[in-house]
C-alpha cells in the first residue's frame, strides 16, 4: 500500500468516525461548619468521595462533564436549573450538605442524548471521622 493510499483512508476514516464533543466544568463551594459537631451528605452524582483536609470549613468540589451539548445547555442546566447546587440544612445540630435537584433526569437535544457524568469531591475537616453510611462525627 502506498502511502497517499494509506493517508486517504485514513482520512476517510476521520471524516465519519463520530465526533463526541465533551464540555468539562469544575465548580466549588465552601460552607461553614459553626459549632456543630456533625455532618451528613445527600448528594447525587456518578461518584462522590470524602476527602479529609486541614481546613475549617467544608468544601465541595463538583466536576461535570457533558457530552454531546453546546456550552449554553451546560449553562443553563448549572445557572437556571441549578442541577448540581449543593445546599446545607442547619436547622438541627447536625449540618446536612444536599443535592438541590434530587433527581436528574437525562439530557437530551434534537441531536439525541447528552450523556453526563458527575463527579463530587467533599472536603471535610480531619477532626470529623466517618460514622455510619454518610455521616461525619467531629472528634473531640
Amino acid at each position: 500500500m502506498s502511502f497517499k493510499h494509506f493517508l486517504l483512508i485514513t482520512l476517510m476514516f476521520c471524516a465519519i468516525a463520530p465526533v463526541a464533543a465533551q464540555l468539562e466544568k469544575t465548580i466549588h463551594q465552601t460552607f461553614e461548619l459553626d459549632e456543630r459537631n456533625s455532618i451528613t451528605i445527600d448528594l447525587i452524582s456518578d461518584s462522590t468521595t470524602v476527602v479529609p483536609w486541614a481546613g475549617n470549613t467544608i468544601l465541595t468540589e463538583t466536576k461535570v462533564r457533558l457530552y454531546d451539548a453546546s456550552p449554553s445547555i451546560l449553562t443553563h442546566f448549572m445557572e437556571k436549573e441549578q442541577r448540581y447546587a449543593i445546599e446545607m440544612d442547619t436547622s438541627g445540630q447536625t449540618l446536612l450538605l444536599y443535592s438541590v435537584k434530587k433527581e436528574r433526569k437525562p439530557i437530551s437535544t434534537r441531536s439525541g442524548d447528552c450523556p453526563e457524568h458527575v463527579n463530587i469531591r467533599v472536603f471535610v475537616p480531619e477532626e470529623f471521622e466517618k460514622q455510619t453510611g454518610n455521616n461525619f462525627v467531629r472528634n473531640n
